[in-house]
């Protein structure tokens, strides 16, 4: 299931990268190479901060607070790029970047980085294939946590 999604959001990619025609080709390959060379989790990332807290109940709560974090700056950004608020899409991404990048959400991070430059430079596309890959990476990463969780337990 999580590669069915996986597929569906890299399969988004061409679309985005042909109708946002605002920033260099070169761009899109640095773009669609970096994404398509990281995974939806990294298990390393994931696993060591699991250790590095100790407590599975204490990092039960801080991916929940992640996950209810991450939901939040998702619609924050989705509304952003719509309204075209290049400050707001900006310190959105860039927080969601960062807070998903720390538990190994690494696919997402790296969309994020991009929608953080696009709010920096205020050049935000307005085809929305990339808030369509926003969306399905997010949901790739949930399963993914869940299939992590599962296999801690079962430890």
């Amino acid at each position: 299931m999580v590669e069915n999604i996986q597929d569906n959001a890299i399969a988004l990619i061409p679309d985005f990268v042909h109708n946002y025609s605002g920033c260099d080709p070169d761009f899109y390959s640095d773009f669609y190479s970096g994404f398509m060379e990281t995974q939806t989790l990294d298990i390393d990332i994931f696993q060591d901060l699991r250790v590095a807290i100790g407590e599975d109940l204490e990092f039960s709560d801080l991916l929940t607070i992640y996950l209810n974090s991450a939901e939040n700056l998702i619609d924050t950004i989705q509304s952003a790029f719509v309204n075209q608020k290049a400050s707001q899409l900006a310190l959105a991404a860039h927080s969601l970047k960062s807070t998903s990048a720390s538990i190994g959400a690494i696919r997402l991070s790296h969309i994020c980085k991009y929608l953080e430059k696009f709010g920096k430079t205020g050049q935000i596309p307005t085809s929305t294939e990339i808030l369509k890959l926003l969306s399905s990476e997010y949901n790739a990463m949930v399963i993914a946590v869940k299939v992590a969780i599962i296999g801690f337990m079962a430890e």
